[in-house]
Parts: structure tokens; sequence; C-alpha cells
């Protein structure tokens, strides 16, 4: 109870001290557009208590009120920590008479004796119509629509693209705008066009609803949200022509009434219809990119750049490397190839991983892609990488770019368990793969041997070769169809065909494993390798899977020829396997031994228990 009351405490006078640890922030805000000789705020909010405001002067503008003074705060409690939040606005009503784009400068405020100044504001006052002086426009609203008054005029929307003749793969920025006098209610559905020949890239939305602007387009006053912006890539080239996009908007009209009461005049009644509008075509000319192109061109079309690098430079014989390569800069990475490194033949190489951090903005695709690839060096000496080059055509010069990184040398120390060729207690005959080496095909042995003749205008009809063309296909079918009837008969027999196909069903399973154990998926590897023995235990013995277990295996297969040092063998593998998958062992060359260990094991069982049967 005690502790409950001075959280409380706690919490109420928390609530009445200012908040010392927060940043001075002190801002201005305002509409970036209004209507000429409509009303509008501008706020001035800080964080802080604060006095002596001063805001500059507002000739361009008539100060209708202000400044109104409102305050608010907020106590949050998380995790017992309390954190409080004040803040103090100032706003004042302004009113655009003239015409033109403004700037306010930055007002000032002293807090704790210190002077802070907020941010500048421009606001564009766009010229007003004759509807202008009506009291919604006034309040920067749109009237709604007179009933049977509403034209193509007072709403439409356009589709626009920042290029019309782009290469191919270049992006293309397409942005649907809507221009309204009107009311909108909402929208009730959106065609866009099939973009069958492109590939298309939504850049993303903006928060909350339509940000509206005024502009005033052919001396009528509208407002102007952007509704959706696309970066398209060309994948072939010629002439495309994008189609109109649709939407169907609901609009507030008003109606009047009809009624001989003098009242009537002073009441409108509303209703909700629904419009459709198009846009119109886009036709953009996609020129296709100069031929020919670079061997190792990567599909890239912008401009980037190339980082290559090594995890390290001196290594041991079955140690990891990884390669990295990390290109950088906008164009569309999301189509491009890979850089492939030249890696030695004394080296396993696995399949890169790539990791794209790319954020679609309206030049297309911004940001990096890296791609690893690991590597395992299996001899020792000294390796070179050669250089990575790596091609991109750049739409602004029109021309192919080539990047290249550095060449990495490696150097590899001998390990312990690696075997050595040509030297006093190495095994003989043993060869390190870097030795060999292919050296041409262009040298042929002359053929010494005799050479037959057959002499010319010799008949096929009546010879051995002709009856022989009858005899053995004769034969071949009996043969065939013998040994047909016999695989028809052993297949009959399940059990037999699964004893018969249990060695072969267990490598086809431990090549699974052997596939995760390259990808470095440990908990698939171990897993695949467990399926892949009791797998084998089942198929072989004709015992269901279910009815195997780890306390019951020992038992049978002693029982079905399995020696006492290859069934004790045989469980360890699984106690392994079990313990493995739930702990953060990560040494590949265990996972390798293990690998073998279990392809020798099953080997061993096929040979003991076929003496069995």
């Amino acid at each position: 109870m005690r502790k409950h009351l001075l959280l409380y405490l706690s919490i109420f006078f928390i609530s009445l001290a200012p908040a010392w640890g927060q940043n001075v922030e002190f801002s201005a805000s305002a509409p970036s557009s209004v209507v000429q000789g409509s009303r509008f705020q501008v706020v001035y909010s800080i964080n802080k208590e604060a006095s002596n405001l001063r805001v500059p002067d507002m000739a361009d503008f008539q100060i209708l009120m202000g400044p109104s003074t409102s305050q608010s705060s907020s106590v949050q409690i998380i995790n017992n920590n309390v954190t409080r939040s004040i803040n103090y606005s100032f706003t004042y009503i302004l009113r655009g008479d003239k015409t033109g784009r403004f700037t306010i400068p930055p007002a000032s405020i002293e807090v704790d004796g210190k002077k802070v100044e907020s941010n500048a504001v421009t606001i564009e006052v766009v010229e007003s119509d004759a509807q202008s002086a009506s009291p919604a426009q006034q309040q920067g609203q749109q009237p709604a629509a007179d009933a049977g008054a509403l034209s193509d005029e007072d709403l439409y929307i356009t589709s626009t693209a920042n290029k019309t003749e782009v290469w191919q793969d270049e992006p293309v920025l397409i942005t649907t705008r809507i221009y309204t006098r009107v009311n909108l209610e909402g929208i009730s559905s959106v065609k866009q066009p099939e973009l069958r020949n492109f590939v298309v890239e939504e850049l993303p939305a903006q928060s909350g609803n339509i940000q509206w602007e005024m502009q005033n387009i052919g001396g009528k006053t509208y407002r102007v949200g952007t509704f959706s912006q696309r970066v398209i890539y060309a994948q072939t080239s010629g002439r495309h022509t994008v189609e109109p996009t649709s939407i169907e908007f609901m609009i507030r009209q008003r109606q009047a009434r009809q009624s001989n009461s003098i009242f009537g005049d002073f009441f409108d009644s509303y209703r909700t219809v629904k419009k459709n509008v198009r846009s119109k075509p886009i036709t953009i000319q996609v020129k296709p990119l100069p031929s020919p192109r670079p061997a190792n061109f990567s599909g890239i079309v912008g401009n980037v750049t190339l980082d290559v690098s090594a995890s390290k430079t001196e290594a041991k014989v079955n140690d990891g490397i990884t390669l990295k390569a990390v290109i950088s800069g906008t164009g569309n990475h999301r189509l491009a190839r890979n850089p492939e490194f030249q890696v030695p033949t004394d080296f396993d190489v696995f399949d890169p991983q790539v990791t794209n951090s790319i954020n679609q903005t309206a030049q297309g695709g911004r940001g990096t892609r890296t791609v690893e690839t690991l590597i395992i060096p299996r001899h020792s000496g000294t390796f070179e990488i050669p250089a990575v080059a790596y091609s991109f055509f750049n739409p602004s010069t029109g021309r192919y770019q080539t990047l290249e990184g550095k060449p990495i040398t490696i150097n590899v120390e001998r390990s312990a368990g690696e075997e050595i060729a040509g030297t006093t207690g190495g095994q003989v005959g043993t060869t390190a793969r870097e030795s060999v080496r292919f050296l041409g095909q262009d040298i042929r042995y002359i053929k010494t041997e005799s050479v037959r003749l057959k002499a010319a205008n010799t008949f096929l009809f009546g010879s051995t070769l002709y009856i022989l063309s009858y005899l053995v296909p004769l034969v071949l079918f009996v043969i065939i169809f013998l040994f047909n009837q016999k695989r028809i008969k052993e297949n009959a027999d399940v059990l037999k065909v699964k004893n018969r196909k249990a060695n072969k069903m267990a490598r086809k399973r431990l090549k699974k494993s052997a596939d995760f154990l390259k990808k470095g998926n440990k908990e698939g590897f171990y897993e695949e390798l467990t399926k892949g023995l009791w797998g084998y235990t089942s198929d072989k013995l004709s015992i269901p899977r279910s009815a195997l277990t780890k306390d019951n295996a020992r038992s049978i297969l002693l029982a079905n020829g399995a020696d006492v040092n290859l069934t004790e063998e045989f469980l360890g593998i699984l106690d392994t396997c079990e313990y493995a998958r739930y702990s953060p062992q990560n040494d590949h060359s265990e996972r390798d031994q293990l690998y073998r260990k279990t392809l020798d094991t099953i080997s061993q069982l096929e040979g003991q228990l076929k003496r069995k049967k």
C-alpha cells in the first residue's frame, strides 16, 4: 500500500513540475497555399514555458486576430519510467489580400533567459474566382455543388509522366492528381491501368489523408491533391501507351427545397451523388539500350558505385571467408544481376546471400544491394581473386560504364589436418588441386591400329547384317518382356520393394541434408539427417515409422543382425542430432564429419542386414 501511495505522489509532483530534461523546440506552421481573401492560421508552438514572444513584420498579410494562447500537457508511465510533455501554442488569424508567394521570417521567444528562434514559413496566395466570396471559401473549404450544375471543369484528374522519352529500364514517375471545386465525401472505386510491359513500384503513401493545396487555374480556384505516385520501368523498347486512370468520387450536392413557406429559401437539403472521371492517356517512347552490351553488364540502368571486400585475407585451411560486394546508388537494383567472383578451384564456393536495402523514390530505386559469398579454402598457399568487373548503363550520358573492384589476395596457412603431397610422411599419390592444369584440345594422337576396308557395291539384302536386323529386335523384345514380368511380380510385394530401395531412399534424404549443410541451415541439416536414419530403418526392416523409438531401436537392430558397436554408433548419431538442433553449435567442420559418419553407418548396416536376410 505504501509503495502505491509513493508512486501516485511521485506522479502528482512530476505533473506539476516543468519538463526540465526536454530540448527546446520552437516551430511555426501554416498552410502552404491559401485563396486570396480567405482567412488562415499561423501557429507558433514551443515545448517549454516561455515569455516575450516577438513575431516578425507580416506586411504582406492582414492580421485579423491574435495571438490566442493555449496549453496542453501529458504524462506517460512506461516500465515505471515517468515522462511528461508540455506544449504552448500561440495562434494568429491572418488574411492574404495580395496574390503571390510570401515568406514569414522566424519569430523569437525567450526560454530561461535565452532567445530561441522558430523556422520561417512560406505561403502562396492564389487568385480567387467568383465563388471565393462565399462563406465556405472564406473558411478554406469548397462549396457544395448545386443540383445539375456539376461540370467536368468542377472535378477532374490528371496523370502525368516526368519523362516521355526514356531508355529501356529507366525509371519514369507517373503522378495522378485530383483537381476539385466541389466538396468530396470520398472515393468509391479506383481503376488503375494495366502496365503489362512495365515493372511497377509504388512510392510510399503519405501518412493520413491527401495533402491539399490551393491553385488558381484558368481564373478558377481549385483544391489540388496528389492521389498516387508510381515508378515504372519499361521492359521492352518502342512506343508504349499508359491507359487512363479512372476514379469514381462521391460528391455532396445541394438541392434547393421547393416550398411556398417564407422559410423555404433559407433551408437547403443535400444528397450524395457519384461521378466517374478519367485522366488522359500518356504516351512514352522507350529507346533500346545500345548494342553491343558489355559481357559483364549487370542490367542496371542508373548510376551506381561498387565496393568489394573480404572478411579476412589471412586464414587457415577450412576457415570460412566472406566476399562482399556492395552496389550503391540509384537505378533498377531489384532487376540487377549479382557480381561474379572468379574464385580459384582450391576453394569451396557457396550460393551468395543477397540483402536489399532499397527505397523507391521519384528517381527510381535508391539504396544498396549487398551480395555476400562464403568461400572455404581446402589447400594452403597464396591465392588471388581477380578484380570484379561490373557494368551498368548511365541514362544521363547514354553510355555503358564499367566498375572494377580491387583484386583480393588471400594467404592460407596449412592446418593440422591438411594432407601434404610430395613430402616425407605424406600419403603416396595425393596431389594438390592447384597442380592440375588443362592443357588444351588442339593435339590428337595419330591412330596406329589396323584399318578395315570394305568392298564397294555390296548389297544389304541377304547379308548377315540384314538377318541380324530381324533377329536382334526379336531377342531384345523377349528379354525385355521377361524382365518386365519379373519386375511387376517383385513390385507387387510392397515390403520387399521398400527393403530393396531402403538404401537408395536414405541417400536421397541425406542428399537433402547436404544441401542444407552448404546453405548453413543447421536446424534443417540435423532434421533431415534424423529422418534419413529412421526412414532407412523403417524401410529396411519393414517396420512402421511410428513403431520405432530410441528405446526399442537397439533391440530391433541387434535382432536383425547388426553388431553391438554399429548399433551404438547408430544411436549416438541420433543423440548428437537431437542435441545439436537446440544448441548454439555452429562449427561447419563438425557437421561435415557427422554427415560422412552417417553415410558410413548406413552402408555398414546395409551389408549386415543383408547377411541376416
